[in-house]
């Protein structure tokens, strides 16, 4: 790159080689007299033109005057122009480390993501992460009085982002979340670094983070398409996601055609709290135990979609989840847990904004002692994207519980959303359902979802 000191001699030299041709000519003597060339071309005396040497002097002042000005003007604008492009001393970097300015070019598509890499010339203030806030509200009504929600406004979760790009292709998400259930006092939902590009289709995701099981298992709660969590997944994997602190890698697996495939494999330490419940008091079991996984757990996905149509998407997955299982209230032997998982969707892109999702997920639980019976369960949604504010759900869902025999829980809810903004909606279930205890309930919910800030998560 040229440099401005460059540019200013550059400047100069040009005005110098305008000048010096005039001086030349202002200095050089003037030509003999007429009468003193020899030969018959000579002029006469009497035609020899008249001079004026006052009148020679003062046009060659001018010239020179004129020409001095037109020097400080060209130096005026290259002042100008170092001033203009003049980088501000605190982005200087050592030169070892401005490669890392082109860096992001070379990274791969993320997750949503969405925050540039810093660049060393960009400023103090691209250096600064990308920090959001989410907060939801919940008011319910329910005919069942075991429900610590029952006819109340509260604030659900609060949740706070912080993500930036940390080195070239390597980003930092920290999320801290303030939930209901833990008198809103701060805890971290997830930190992880993800790594994405390793070359040859891999990446790589290392801290604290909901593992990739399922179709829906990664997303917060305020992505879901729902208030309250398919009975499924809260009853055979965890009440809001399973989550894990470990590490995990994705292969982007080379396909022919339009066929996207991926394969997810992760080795985590686990701590979910479970709730057991007594199977011959079926007044204590509102929520199935889980995975319940305490100890350490692998996880293995695999899922592929494929565009039947311009307009269309068919997306399969498969997943599973193997490691030690939280004690059971009177024993002393840690069981051995695994969960399958089998999730379809199916999408159609109508224009106008307007989309039908239909999605179902089936999950299998087991134990390797035979004591413990396996469990199992489902859920089908439903969902049109009227307009680009506008959507409607139905969602039925069938669930039995773990580490309690015949008993199960089924439920029929219709889903009401009206987007405001990117980051704000309000949203209405309306749920009718049986479960252990209540044969017959009737439950209302109503949402109220909003955002500040560059907030991403995976996309739905």
């Amino acid at each position: 790159m040229i440099s401005y000191s460059l540019l200013r001699r550059l400047g100069l030299a040009l005005a110098l080689f305008i000048v010096a041709p005039v001086n030349l000519h202002a200095q050089a003597p003037p030509p003999p007299p007429a009468e003193a060339m020899p030969g018959p071309e000579a002029a006469l005396p009497s035609e020899a033109a008249p001079t004026d040497p006052a009148g020679s002097a003062s046009a060659q002042s001018n010239d020179i005057a004129e020409l001095k000005r037109q020097i400080q003007i060209l130096q005026k604008r290259v002042e100008d122009l170092e001033k203009a492009h003049a980088v501000p001393p605190t982005t200087s970097v050592p030169a070892p480390e401005t490669p890392a300015v082109e860096a992001p070019a070379e990274a791969a598509p993320g997750e949503g993501e969405e925050t540039p890499a810093p660049s060393a010339a960009s400023g103090r203030a691209l250096l600064l992460p990308d920090i959001s806030l989410i907060g939801s509200f919940i008011g319910g009504l329910s005919s069942d009085k075991r429900n610590e929600l029952r006819n109340r406004i509260v604030l659900e979760e609060a949740e706070i982002g912080i993500q930036s790009f940390v080195y070239p292709g390597v980003k930092a998400d920290a999320f801290i979340v303030m939930p209901r259930d833990n008198g809103h006092q701060a805890e971290l939902e997830e930190a992880y670094l993800t790594a994405l590009n390793l070359g040859k289709g891999l990446s790589m995701r290392v801290g604290k983070s909901k593992v990739p099981f399922g179709r829906v298992n990664q997303l917060h709660p305020h992505s879901w398409l729902y208030v309250t969590q398919p009975s499924a997944l809260a009853n055979l994997l965890a009440p809001e996601s399973l989550t894990g602190e470990g590490a995990y890698l994705s292969y982007l697996i080379p396909t022919p055609g339009k066929l996207f495939a991926q394969l997810d494999a992760g080795y985590w330490n686990g701590a979910e709290k479970a709730e057991f419940g007594d199977p011959s008091d079926t007044s204590t079991i509102f929520h199935g135990a889980g995975a319940a996984f305490d100890d350490r757990f692998s996880t293995l996905r695999l899922w592929t979609s494929y565009p039947l149509k311009p307009n269309t998407e068919l997306e399969l997955g498969a997943s599973y989840a193997r490691g030690a299982g939280a004690i059971p209230p009177g024993e002393t032997i840690r069981p051995r847990v695994g969960v399958t998982g089998a999730d379809l969707s199916y999408r159609v892109f109508q224009g106008n904004n307007k989309r039908l999702l239909l999605r179902g997920e089936y999950l299998w639980r087991r134990s390797a002692r035979p004591d413990y019976p396996t469990a199992q369960g489902f859920y089908l949604l439903a969902d049109q994207r009227l307009d680009a504010y506008r959507e409607f759900g139905l969602r039925y869902d069938w669930s039995e519980f773990p580490y309690a025999p015949g008993l199960r829980e089924s439920s029929m809810s219709a889903i009401f959303t009206n987007q405001l903004t990117e980051q704000t909606y309000l949203r209405l279930q309306l749920t009718h359902g049986s479960r252990p205890g209540k044969h017959s309930y009737n439950e209302m919910w109503l949402q109220w979802v909003w955002g500040v800030g560059p907030h991403t998560h995976n996309l739905e």
